[in-house]
């Protein structure tokens, strides 16, 4: 897990944080929303499955916790270490 999370695993509640992102995804539609019964969107999507994946989730592929991609495609683009990108 990421330097920022070191030591401090133990302030959250994992299977809590868990039930309540699973909790939060449209059975219908798919996606994730901000809370149980709200409408879905990309940025909570995108952020619920990384959460997911960070908790340890089995379900889910590994998210990489810098970029916020999934570790495969990191892999795939021999990605070793942050690099700012070039615009």
């Amino acid at each position: 897990m990421h330097n920022l999370c070191a030591g401090r695993l133990h302030w959250i509640d994992k299977d809590k944080m868990r039930r309540f992102i699973l909790a939060s995804q449209d059975s219908e539609t798919g996606g994730i929303s901000d809370r149980p019964g709200d409408l879905p969107d990309p940025f909570h999507t995108l952020f619920g499955v990384a959460g997911l994946s960070l908790l340890g989730d089995e379900t889910v592929g590994a998210v990489n916790p810098v970029y916020c991609m999934p570790q495969a495609v990191i892999d795939r683009m021999g990605i070793t270490q942050p690099q700012m990108l070039k615009m």
